[in-house]
């Protein structure tokens, strides 16, 4: 168990997001036994229900994968209204990943694992984020070969996820600029600059679009209603 002064300095740490993988990589070590546990108490035992914004995910009806970083089933829930069948993968799975892109099969892709699956397989700690991207070759290989074939629009993602900059980093550094797709990401316009958006599309090639953060923000839905129509 952890003890109140070790409590009180994660606490501390909380007020630099910088912290967060460290903070994770303490508490998966002081928790022990009951990390598992902790993990199904906050991702699977809430069961939040699927928002209008999910219900417009699903009128995407020529998505190739859906590709999430979050442990929670909300996703598959959701998409299962419409398919009971759909498959979800994770990072261990390459070899189902790749048949279904090779047969042009939906499946959702949790990228950082499945809280829902026995044992401790997501991506929390420093040490899980070196795994994925040094030791995951042939997982890397395949997300590569996803962002150089289809093009990906990133929603409700802060795009600062270590696995996702690298890779993009690493398709940029090696294409010719304005090669492969664009991708885009909704960004709410209060937290991006002109300089940023440039940077995004001159730098990675992903065009961000700016949405409100008003009424918490519709217009992704919106945004998504009017791409399944387009």
């Amino acid at each position: 168990m952890i003890h109140d002064k070790k409590a009180e300095d994660y606490r501390k740490l909380l007020a630099n997001s910088g912290k967060y993988l460290m903070i994770a990589s303490g508490l998966k070590e002081d928790l022990g036994p009951y990390f598992d546990e902790f993990i199904t108490n906050t991702f699977i035992e809430p069961k939040p229900k699927p928002t209008a914004l999910h219900d417009a995910l699903l009128t995407l009806d020529k998505l190739q994968f859906a590709l999430t970083t979050n442990y929670d089933t909300i996703i598959e829930r959701s998409f299962r209204t419409r398919d009971p069948d759909v498959p979800v993968c994770t990072f261990r799975d390459v070899g189902e990943v790749q048949r279904r892109l090779s047969k042009r099969e939906f499946f959702i892709l949790k990228a950082h694992g499945d809280a829902a699956r026995s044992g401790n397989g997501i991506i929390l700690t420093d040490g899980d984020y070196r795994n994925i991207l040094y030791g995951q070759r042939a997982y890397q290989s395949l997300l590569s070969a996803m962002f150089t074939m289809f093009t990906i629009i990133f929603v409700g993602a802060s795009m600062t996820d270590p696995e996702v900059n690298l890779l993009l980093g690493y398709i940029a550094d090696s294409f010719s600029p304005g090669s492969g797709p664009t991708h885009y990401a909704l960004m709410a316009a209060e937290d991006t600059t002109e300089v940023e958006r440039e940077r995004w599309l001159k730098d990675l090639n992903v065009q961000l679009v700016p949405v409100s953060k008003a009424d918490d923000y519709a217009e992704v839905t919106e945004f998504l209603l009017a791409l399944a129509t387009s």
